[in-house]
């Protein structure tokens, strides 16, 4: 019989429960070396597919695409094109902000009952058009918007990107969600699940017999080469290197050694295909997750990794030093969102669920999906480097020289 698991102090068991997952629950900033700057040559294999993959679907490993999914290839290239033109998938990448020396800082917020629709949508205007917020979800229920930011100074966050709206008289509060743990997003597992479950794709196959019935845009042989892509057992399978090579002139064996070393082995950067749900016509069922201030740390990983066993869950996020422990989101009409929520209220860890949903998305990690304002993929990458925005008329960012910016 194994020993069972206590995580005492002092004793050899003392916190052993941070090296269960790929990476341990990390506090927030952490700057660990090994990393490479986002425009760095051993990121390039990226960088070049996200500069050419809307219009050289080739861009892609198409032989190994063909192989798992038996379609065609020139079928292949002009569903991925098809997907891309009507918006229903974006190439995009995760920093693993915990190791970047940024913080990743999610809010949610509340507006008071009754407020205006006009004035939510100002909200939302000024959410959507600022630079800082890197993803963000305008949702309806128990909170209106659920948003993050990465960050190296929490003060910052704070002045710049919260102050200006926070005491606006139809705000009723905003909370601070500080990532400890990004365990999924966009059905793609991140970098706190246990080592063999890292860059899993994951979409129940009862969920997925409904998703091919609520919606006729993604039928299920484009679906069977967005999981292809998404579900390569190496980054190194995911790009055909010779293709980027002609594109850009640069080395595609080193371009494929550089990028399974940031993506593989170092983990510090994930690219995968987002599903656009918006565009589907589909939404978003938010379930927002607080625990007893009791139950210890070890646990609460423990319930989160139990929830990444679950394979409903589009996005799950572990949070700490907050008032509630976890964010999990579903795909409303594929889910019995009530059974959801029962399952995770009979938890005896768990002490409230706040629930909302969600038809629109602001950003996916820093891309803006505003495909109506004709900012489609516009990607602008903030950084507070070196920056006090507490100091009066200093400059928040360098991209802060256009008058009609917000501020």
């Amino acid at each position: 019989m194994s020993e069972e698991k206590h995580y005492t102090l002092g004793t050899d068991q003392q916190m052993a429960w941070k090296q269960i997952n790929a990476f341990p629950p990390l506090g927030y900033g952490f700057a660990e070396p090994g990393t490479y700057g986002l425009d760095a040559t051993e990121v390039a294999a990226y960088n070049v597919a996200k500069s050419f993959y809307q219009n050289y679907p080739e861009v892609w490993n198409i032989d190994y695409i063909a192989k798992e999914t038996k379609l065609k290839k020139d079928d292949i290239k002009k569903r991925l094109k098809r997907m891309y033109d009507e918006r229903l998938i974006m190439f995009v990448m995760n920093p693993n902000v915990g190791v970047y020396g940024w913080g990743l800082y999610y809010w949610v917020v509340k507006l008071k009952e009754g407020t205006d629709p006009a004035v939510k949508a100002e909200f939302s205007k000024w959410y959507q058009n600022k630079d800082d917020i890197c993803t963000g979800y305008e949702t309806e229920g128990d909170f209106d918007y659920f948003n993050g930011n990465h960050m190296r100074v929490l003060d910052n966050l704070l002045a710049d990107v919260i102050q200006p709206w926070k005491d606006h008289p139809a705000v009723d509060y905003v909370h601070l969600c500080p990532i400890r743990g990004d365990v999924r997003e966009s059905l793609v597992n991140q970098w706190h699940v246990p080592e063999d479950q890292y860059r899993k794709f994951v979409f129940g196959e009862e969920q997925l017999k409904k998703f091919f019935k609520v919606q006729k845009k993604i039928d299920k042989n484009d679906f069977a080469i967005i999981k292809a892509i998404n579900g390569t057992k190496s980054v190194g399978d995911m790009f055909d290197f010779d293709v980027l090579e002609k594109l850009s002139g640069l080395d595609g064996k080193q371009m494929k050694k550089d990028i399974i070393e940031c993506v593989d082995v170092r983990k510090f950067m994930l690219p995968m295909i987002y599903i656009n749900y918006r565009k589907l016509g589909i939404s978003m069922q938010m379930y927002l997750v607080r625990m007893f201030q009791n139950v210890p740390s070890y646990r609460k990983a423990e319930i989160v990794n139990e929830f990444a066993g679950m394979d409903e869950f589009v996005d799950i996020f572990q949070f700490g030093d907050s008032f509630y422990d976890c964010l999990l989101t579903v795909y409303a009409e594929v889910n019995d969102v009530d059974a959801i929520r029962s399952k995770l209220e009979n938890y005896a860890e768990i002490e409230e669920v706040w629930t909302a949903v969600s038809k629109r998305q602001f950003r996916r990690w820093v891309a803006r999906l505003d495909d109506e304002n004709g900012y489609w993929e516009e990607c602008v990458m903030t950084d507070d480097f070196l920056q006090n925005r507490l100091e009066a008329g200093a400059p928040k960012c360098r991209f802060c020289t256009d008058p009609e910016e917000v501020k």
